[in-house]
């Protein structure tokens, strides 16, 4: 049993396709299928099945994910003991963020940082909220960007993101300037994986309903592909939508408006150094972020 056979399965687990489990890996996605031909040989059985709806564990394969998460977790765990120390006094973080988010902050971020602390670096891994906070409690990175806080874990708030319906264009509401959650109860919605849900859950739990999630996706081309072929409507992060929706989409924002408030968290045993220190200071030069972080003080759990 390998690593990167655990790796290939927990992806696929979270990502929900081999597809995008070779894309958060960075790997063919022939390599994925013969990580998984690989374990599955060496444990005997069936981990998962394909199908139209993409690909589901099988009892085995749930039985085992939890054990490939740990195998991964200790492995970072070995990692980090023998080179985090000395990366981290040099000015390196491990930064976990969703793709989106990522492609969004961490440019500005990274050159923020870099001229607080220079000769610093950020390392980036990419992943869902659940992922970042085991990476976070392992010591698999320093820092990561969350779409809600965690109970568990030390956040800061960070940023405040307005949230918008994206309809097909010939959908009844598609024309309306804005569109409250009484509107919408009788939708069905395919959904990013991280970071919207909590905000839309509690914005229908007040008027005593639960909004109908048929999917969950990690790609937001992906999810906005199917909201084009009428296989639903979807809420993603204003500042995430791309500068011009294709013809067959509509933006429309919640009336009154819906936000998601993205916080920091922190690896529950890290150290104020001078790079955490400077990265902080980074991050309050985010449009909107420094009155926040400013505000809430110390990390809390």
């Amino acid at each position: 049993m390998k690593i990167s056979q655990c790796s290939a399965f927990v992806a696929i687990a979270d990502t929900g396709s081999f597809t995008n489990a070779a894309k958060t890996l960075r790997v063919s996605q022939s390599a994925v299928s013969h990580s998984i031909a690989g374990l599955e040989a060496t444990l005997g059985v069936a981990l998962m099945q394909r199908d139209r709806g993409g690909v589901r564990l099988t009892e085995a394969g749930r039985r085992v994910l939890a054990h490939a998460r740990a195998v991964l977790l200790h492995a970072e765990q070995m990692r980090r003991v023998a080179t985090g120390s000395a990366a981290e006094s040099a000015g390196v973080l491990r930064i976990g963020a969703a793709g989106d988010v990522a492609a969004r902050l961490l440019p500005r971020l990274g050159a923020e940082y870099r001229a607080k602390m220079p000769g610093g670096e950020l390392t980036l891994r990419a992943g869902g909220d659940r992922q970042i906070s085991d990476w976070l409690r392992s010591g698999a990175v320093d820092l990561g960007i969350l779409g809600s806080p965690r109970a568990e874990l030390p956040t800061l708030p960070l940023l405040r993101e307005e949230l918008v319906l994206v309809l097909p264009g010939g959908h009844p509401l598609a024309g309306a300037a804005g569109l409250g959650v009484r509107q919408l109860l009788a939708e069905k919605f395919v959904l990013p994986v991280d970071g919207v849900e909590p905000a839309l859950r509690t914005a229908f739990r007040a008027l005593g309903r639960e909004p109908a999630v048929s999917l969950r996706l990690p790609d937001l081309d992906e999810l906005l592909g199917l909201v084009g072929r009428g296989h639903g409507v979807t809420v993603v992060s204003a500042p995430a939508l791309p500068g011009e929706l294709p013809g067959t989409l509509r933006a429309v924002p919640f009336a009154p408006r819906l936000h998601r408030s993205l916080v920091l968290g922190l690896r529950p045993s890290v150290r104020h150094t001078p790079a955490v220190t400077a990265f902080l200071a980074a991050a309050r030069g985010l449009p909107t972020a420094g009155r926040m972080l400013t505000a809430a003080g110390p990390a809390r759990r």
